[in-house]
C-alpha cells in the first residue's frame, strides 16, 4: 500500500476545499477593502469554483475522492490578483468553465445539440467581451470530433446557435441604441493583430503569475500523459482536450501579450485539472517535495501579487 504523505492528505481531505474558500474570501475582501468593484469578479469566481466542483464530480476527472480541481482553480484566480478588477478576465474564466461544464456532457453522444447550444451558449457570452475567442472555435470543432467523438449535423448546427445567439442580441441593441461603429470596432479586431511578442507592456507580476501557471501546466500535463494508461479511455479524451486548448492559449500568451487578461484565464481553468490530477494521484518522496515547492511558491506570488495590487488601489 502506497504510503500517504502530505500532498495525499490534504489532496484527500474533506477539509481541503473548505479552509481554500476561506482563505481565497479572505485575500478578495482585502482587495475588496479597498476597491468595491471588484464584488462582481469575486461572484464570477464562486460561481465558476462551483462549476469546476460540478465538472469533477460529473466527470471523475480524479478517480479518487478529492476536491483539488476546486482547489487548484481557486488558487490560481486568487493568486492573480491584479485580475480581480477586471471583468473581462471574470466573464471569459467563468465562461470557458461553464464550456467545459456542458461540452463533456456530450461525450459520445451525437444526440446532444442541447449540451452542445448551452457549451457553445458559453462560448459566444465570452465573445462579447473579448472578440478573439473566435480563434479557438476551429480547434474546439475539430475535438468535438476527436476528443467527444460527437461528430454529428445536429450537434455542429447547435454550436453555431449557441456562438451567434448572444452576439445577435448584442448586436441588435447596439443598433437600437444607433451604435454602429462599436460593432464594426469590435469584429474589425479579429483582422487587427497588435505587436508579437511586445512582453514590455506587462508588469513583474504578471510575468511571474503567467510563468507559474505554466509551469504548472507542464508538470500537470506531463504526468498525465505519463500516467494516463491508468485513468478510463473518456478521461483520457476529457484531459486531452485540456492539454490542446491550455496549449492553443499559452501559444497565444507568447504571440500576443496584450490579450492577456483573456488568456490567463482560459490558462487557469484549462490547467486546473491538470495539476489536481498530478497531487492527487502521486505519492513519492519528490511529488510530495514537488507539491511542497508549488504551493509555497503559489502563497509567495500571491502575497506579492496582492501587496502590489493594494498599493496600486490606494
Amino acid at each position: 500500500m502506497a504510503q500517504k504523505r502530505i500532498q495525499n492528505i490534504i489532496a484527500e481531505s474533506r477539509w481541503s476545499l473548505t479552509i481554500m474558500s476561506v482563505c481565497a474570501i479572505a485575500v478578495w475582501s482585502a482587495v475588496a477593502l479597498t476597491n468595491i468593484y471588484v464584488l462582481p469578479s469575486l461572484l464570477c469566481m464562486l460561481f465558476s469554483t462551483f462549476l469546476m466542483m460540478e465538472l469533477n464530480n460529473t466527470n471523475a476527472l480524479i478517480r479518487i475522492y478529492s476536491r483539488m480541481v476546486s482547489c487548484c482553480y481557486m488558487a490560481f484566480t486568487t493568486m492573480a490578483t491584479f485580475q480581480f478588477i477586471s471583468y473581462r478576465a471574470a466573464i471569459i474564466v467563468l465562461c470557458i468553465v461553464g464550456f467545459y461544464t456542458c461540452i463533456f456532457r456530450c461525450y459520445q453522444d451525437f444526440h446532444s445539440p442541447g449540451w452542445t447550444f448551452y457549451a457553445f451558449l458559453c462560448f459566444g457570452l465570452s465573445s462579447i467581451v473579448w472578440v478573439q475567442t473566435f480563434y479557438f472555435l476551429p480547434i474546439l470543432w475539430i475535438l468535438m470530433a476527436t476528443n467527444l467523438l460527437a461528430p454529428s449535423a445536429k450537434n455542429y448546427v447547435s454550436s453555431l446557435f449557441g456562438i451567434l445567439l448572444p452576439n445577435i442580441v448584442a448586436i441588435g441593441v447596439k443598433l437600437y441604441l444607433g451604435d454602429l461603429q462599436s460593432i464594426i470596432d469590435h469584429f474589425g479586431n479579429l483582422i487587427v493583430f497588435e505587436k508579437f511578442f511586445d512582453y514590455g507592456i506587462l508588469s513583474i507580476g504578471e510575468i511571474v503569475t503567467a510563468l507559474w501557471v505554466i509551469l504548472c501546466a507542464i508538470i500537470g500535463t506531463t504526468h498525465f500523459i505519463r500516467q494516463k494508461r491508468s485513468d478510463s479511455i473518456r478521461n483520457r479524451m476529457l484531459y486531452g482536450m485540456f492539454i490542446t486548448i491550455n496549449s492553443a492559449a499559452i501559444i497565444s500568451l507568447f504571440l500576443q501579450p496584450q490579450h492577456y487578461d483573456a488568456l490567463l484565464g482560459i490558462m487557469i481553468a484549462s490547467t486546473s485539472p491538470l495539476l489536481a490530477h498530478f497531487i492527487a494521484l502521486t505519492h513519492t518522496k519528490l511529488t510530495n517535495f514537488v507539491f511542497k515547492l508549488l504551493l509555497l511558491g503559489t502563497i509567495v506570488i500571491m502575497v506579492f501579487n496582492l501587496i502590489n495590487s493594494l498599493n496600486f488601489l490606494r
